[in-house]
């Protein structure tokens, strides 16, 4: 099978190296010559190992960056949390020496909203993703090649996105128990 597939991938090169070598020393990249352009039909069984329609791989194409926009959207969104948590907890390990006590009654609550709010557009995110996989699945895209790793796969990866925010405010309310227990 290996081999089958070392085949399907040297043809799909084969058929798209002299428009690369082109678009590589190529002045206006908007209009290639039409006699470099690859030959290889969408429809070719080597391309992804089942046919489909050029309307079925342009679907497949737009879903697919789509999904990978989602995804990315998720991935900056878990950065500015951890980001923001991780300055506003050493702000907060700095107050509760500094002895302004009014700050550090404060600096939870600011902490959980933070958290709440950049937890709700991860939610968010997720869920547009997931509204991408439907629609690949209501067209029957399914028979070109997966969108995602197996639902399984996907679940356990997107457990990390989904419960950070959790843990953060979690570790606010700690804190925020610990400065009203301490006074």
């Amino acid at each position: 099978m290996s081999w089958a597939l070392f085949a399907n991938n040297a043809a799909f090169f084969a058929a798209i190296s002299p428009w690369l070598d082109h678009t590589l020393h190529m002045t206006d990249p908007a209009s290639p010559p039409a006699d470099i352009r690859p030959s290889l039909k969408l429809s070719d069984s080597s391309v992804g190992g089942s046919s489909g329609t050029a309307a079925d791989w342009d679907l497949y194409r737009a879903l697919r960056e789509q999904w990978t926009h989602e995804d990315n959207l998720v991935n900056h969104r878990l950065m500015w949390l951890i980001l923001s948590q991780g300055l506003l907890f050493t702000a907060y390990g700095t107050l509760t020496t500094a002895k302004l006590h009014w700050l550090v009654f404060g600096f939870p609550f600011f902490g959980m909203v933070v958290a709440g709010v950049i937890g709700v557009s991860i939610y968010a995110a997720l869920e547009a993703s997931d509204e991408v996989l439907s629609q690949y699945q209501a067209a029957g895209l399914q028979r070109l090649c997966p969108l995602t790793p197996s639902p399984h796969t996907w679940l356990r990866g997107s457990l990390a996105a989904r419960s950070v925010p959790f843990v953060f405010g979690g570790l606010w309310l700690l804190a925020m128990l610990g400065a009203f227990g301490g006074s």
